[in-house]
């Protein structure tokens, strides 16, 4: 009998989100919604691009609108220029769940650094990251992301616990995504990969 194709609904559906990452999702969430003063009265409990780009501008950064809107768009499944609670979710089930490296990450790749920096200070450190990553990845690959990170060294010449900005951060995690995707790539052209009725579903 053939496979019946699930839709990209159903998939999402058996994501796992674990207890701690929620937590942290509903903490960065509520911590995203607060920045736009002027958000018109029935958008208070969603993300505003000038949330995103206030927010941005704390991280050090100095992105365009046309820039901070992109980041609305690619996750603004009902094109109200906002982010809902359920759309933020629906993001990050698709950023966990995807293998292909190919799925939209400027605003997951802001959440999970603002996940790991809970005091909201603009720098995150080994420690920080230590409960996120052990908790979606396991002990087997904790190292791997780790090293993804912050690079082989965990501490400073000194002896310090290293640190990373939101800038540095996005710089590797990019450059990973980037690695990852060519392998996809590579492994689908050698027919290394499933080409069955989900394939494409993401």
């Amino acid at each position: 009998m053939e496979k019946l194709k699930m839709s990209p609904a159903e998939k999402l559906k058996d994501v796992v989100i674990k207890p701690i990452e929620q937590e942290c999702l509903d903490r960065v969430f509520n911590y995203l919604i607060d920045k736009d003063k002027k958000k018109l009265k029935d958008q208070a409990n969603k993300i505003s691009h000038m949330d995103i780009a206030c927010v941005l501008q704390f991280l050090g950064c100095k992105p365009s609108m046309s820039e901070v809107k992109l980041i609305i768009w690619e996750v603004d499944d009902d094109l109200d220029a906002h982010i809902s609670k359920e759309e933020f979710q629906t993001m990050y089930k698709r950023c966990i769940s995807d293998e292909t490296g190919l799925e939209p990450r400027k605003l997951f790749n802001l959440v999970q650094f603002l996940m790991y920096d809970k005091k909201f200070k603009g720098r995150v450190t080994v420690e920080e990251t230590l409960q996120i990553l052990y908790v979606r990845y396991g002990r087997e690959r904790l190292d791997d992301e780790i090293r993804a990170i912050f690079g082989d060294d965990e501490k400073n010449p000194d002896g310090s616990e290293k640190e990373i900005t939101y800038g540095e951060y996005v710089e590797k995690i990019n450059l990973r995504a980037l690695e990852r995707q060519k392998e996809y790539i590579r492994n689908k052209a050698k027919g290394k990969l499933s080409n069955g009725p989900d394939d494409d579903d993401f």
